[in-house]
């Protein structure tokens, strides 16, 4: 007996989703026709593929270079078949952060849309830092954020960086003035919870000037942070590009610095499994979205 594609690509569904019920829901298969497939595997190569427990399932150290093995094979079928066949099928569990949702995230789903029209999206939208942790435990197939890492297995993509302004509700701060990080600091700021970089971009924008400010509220939502600066609650930095029309409307202003914000950059990031070509080609339409929507300006040395 051989080995089939059927039971490769039941293999990699489980090895990506880390859950034999998860697999079974992706294949539209009942979960023991699944268990059955890796079980016939495993028979044929010799050795177990996956420890399983409680929290689903694991790829053993022979089953993670099998997984190599069985990645090739697929994109090899893929290759052989018609060039009119959509290699992203199935469920894509996107993450992506408040910034992003805000302003070119609509546009970024409808190109995925026209580009793979079969493809169903599961959308997650929070802080960096918890779009990286649910990436690393397989929980997210692809997110966008300002968090990157260096996990060995996950690929992070620089999109570009976003401009980041200091703002305050109309008339709190005197028109024409220039604030100092001392200035900024005997007001009530507002930013995300560590760990974040924007909690971080905050922290380091004030120790450049070596200033701790007293009191720096958090909020996990950049809407609502909005709200409260509009109500003159606190002041944040954000990125310019959620503010637009409150801008435009005169209910919140730029606050003029001494020293300018660093730029934030933004990252598309995804595990190293499957055909990466893909995902590479979903990193570029998330740029573009997010450079239409003015989000991001191209950096530097940009791949």
């Amino acid at each position: 007996m051989k080995i089939s594609l059927t039971q490769l690509e039941t293999f990699y569904w489980v090895a990506r989703l880390k859950s034999f019920h998860a697999a079974s829901r992706q294949l539209h298969l009942t979960q023991p026709t699944v268990s059955t497939r890796i079980h016939e595997l495993e028979s044929l190569i010799g050795y177990r593929l996956f420890e399983r427990d409680a929290k689903g399932a694991a790829l053993t150290p022979k089953g993670a270079s099998f997984l190599n093995k069985a990645n090739k094979l697929l994109d090899l079928a893929d290759d052989v078949m018609n060039d009119d066949v959509v290699p992203m099928r199935g469920l894509l569990r996107l993450g992506s952060n408040e910034s992003a949702a805000l302003s070119g995230l609509a546009a970024f789903l409808q190109a995925l849309s026209e580009e793979y029209s079969t493809l169903q999206v599961e959308l997650s939208v929070d802080v960096g830092s918890i779009l990286r942790g649910k990436l690393c435990a397989g929980g997210l197939d692809f997110a966008i954020s300002t968090d990157p890492g260096s996990h060995p297995h996950i690929r992070d993509v620089l999109l570009g960086a976003s401009e980041m302004i200091w703002v305050a509700a109309r008339g709190k701060v005197g028109r024409g003035a220039i604030l100092t990080a001392k200035d900024i600091a005997g007001m009530p700021v507002l930013t995300v919870p560590a760990p974040s970089a924007l909690h971080a971009l905050n922290m380091s924008w004030f120790a450049g000037a070596r200033v701790s400010p007293p009191r720096v509220n958090s909020c996990n939502s950049l809407a609502v942070m909005l709200r409260l600066v509009m109500s003159g609650t606190a002041i944040a930095i954000l990125p310019r590009a959620i503010l637009e029309r409150e801008l435009a409307e005169g209910s919140i202003e730029k606050i003029q610095v001494d020293r300018p914000v660093p730029p934030l950059a933004i990252y598309a990031s995804f595990p190293l499994i499957g055909d990466v070509r893909v995902f590479e080609r979903i990193a570029n339409m998330a740029r573009q979205a997010l450079l239409d929507a003015r989000l991001i300006q191209e950096c530097d040395g940009e791949p």
